[in-house]
């Protein structure tokens, strides 16, 4: 009988041991190894570069950025440089616009001209910009 007693709380402690093992296993692997599921983001959103005399480029970007900038910015589809006004994009995709030819890009959304800079928009999902390259001020 004192051998019994003694048994159970051997075999308790060692479940205590394996479960204690286990969780800080499930711990590591979900914080660590485990592949992040939504890493591509939880919003898409859809850019049209528009250029005249150019073929129209669509960009599809999932992400989970909070602005338009910082969407674009991830996929390194814009180039620019701070103004007192924000960000003022020179560059879609490559293609610089040339102010001695006055050219401009300009921020639309569903065809409707932007009251914010690009900094500034807060994106949603399913979102639909236009960025088109405008000649003359």
């Amino acid at each position: 009988m004192k051998e019994r007693k003694n048994t159970i709380p051997l075999i308790l402690g060692t479940l205590l041991l394996f479960l204690s093992a286990f969780l800080l296993l499930l711990f590591f692997y979900n914080k660590v190894l485990k592949p992040d599921l939504a890493s591509e983001g939880s919003k898409t959103i859809y850019v049209r570069v528009i250029v005249p005399d150019e073929e129209e480029q669509e960009f599809t970007i999932v992400t989970d950025a909070e602005t338009l900038r910082e969407a674009l910015d991830e996929k390194k589809l814009i180039g620019g440089e701070e103004s007192t006004y924000g960000f003022l994009i020179t560059e879609v995709n490559g293609r610089k616009a040339d102010s001695s030819r006055q050219e401009w890009w300009c921020l639309t959304k569903d065809g409707e001209f932007s009251e914010f800079g690009v900094d500034m928009i807060k994106i949603q999902d399913q979102d639909r910009y236009e960025l088109t390259l405008m000649e003359g001020y």
